[in-house]
Order: structure tokens, then sequence, then C-alpha cells
């Protein structure tokens, strides 16, 4: 570290209730999901900022939008449930369409997972923000702590974008730390 270098400061937040939000992620996602517990899951997040020059004040609205996250190697499916930030809802499934998706890439200083779709398809892709919450959170669903499950789904990741090499399609540079 340098000399004016600030160490980061420790994620704090409580354990119990980071396993208790996962158990309840996991019973909403099986809710939606028929053969849920087949599938690995993780919390992600999304957000959207729209700018409106105003005649007297300009505005700027940011959503915030939370998922649970499926996906599931066996026959490289990826789903997506949007829940409220006390997890007390949920929307139906949402899956991917994988025959779409020609790239995937991971910005880890962001904690941000993209899968791309190809060109003309109508949308660019799809983005997961995997990081992790602690106890102060203002935004986003407190005491969310997955480390174990960003890796796997990193892991997973990995596995598709070699399959999509494999099927011609060229990659962006992939850096994990």
């Amino acid at each position: 570290m340098g000399l004016f270098a600030k160490k980061p400061k420790e994620l704090e937040y409580d354990a119990a209730d980071c396993q208790r939000k996962k158990e309840i992620m996991r019973r909403m996602w099986n809710e939606a999901v028929e053969d849920g517990d087949s599938y690995e899951i993780l919390r992600s997040g999304q957000t959207t900022s729209k700018f409106e020059k105003g005649f007297v004040f300009d505005t700027n609205t940011t959503t915030f939008y939370h998922y649970i996250v499926g996906y599931r190697k066996s026959d490289w499916k990826v789903g997506m449930v949007q829940i409220d930030r006390e997890l007390t809802q949920h929307s139906e499934v949402f899956f991917v369409d994988m025959s779409a998706v020609v790239g995937v890439s991971y910005y880890a200083k962001l904690k941000q997972a993209w899968l791309l779709y190809r060109k003309g398809y109508g949308n660019y892709g799809e983005q997961f923000d995997i990081g992790d919450t602690g106890s102060k959170t203002m935004a986003g669903i407190t005491n969310t702590v997955q480390a174990e499950e960003r890796e796997k789904f990193l892991d997973f990741l990995e596995e598709l974008r070699s399959r999509l090499e494999q099927q011609g399609h060229k990659q962006e540079k992939w850096r994990r730390s």
C-alpha cells in the first residue's frame, strides 16, 4: 500500500440475518420455478437512471431492482425472479434466451456480470450486480453476503464462456480479480 492509500473497510453484516435471507430467497425461488432445487441461486440487483430536463428543475430518478438469479449447468439455463426489498413478494420466473447469448463478461471492480445478446436481438443483454451488501446498505437488500455463491456463478459463467468460444463467438477479456 502506498503512503496515502486507505485500507478498504471490512463490510459489516449480521451473519444470522444473512443466512435467514438466503433461506427465504431459496423458498421464493422454489415457489416460482418448477424443480427449483436443481438450480444454484444468488441475489442480484440492477439500477436504472432517468434524467429529465425541466423548465425550472432538472430531475434524476434512479430505480432499484432486486432479483434472485438461478442457473443450472446440466442444461445451461439461467432464470431471474424479481423480488421486493423486504423479501415478501416475487414475480414469475423469466428465463434468459440462451440461444441468443453470444458473450459473457465480468467487471470485477463493480462486481457486474453480463450475458450479452447477439446483434439485432432487441436488448443488449442481461446485467447482474452480484456484489455484497452489509447492514448499513441504503438501497439494496441488507445483509446479503454471497462470496461462495458468487464464485460458483463465476465458475458457471467461465464454462459458458468457453462453450461460446467453441461455437465461434469471440469473447472479451476475462478477469475475475
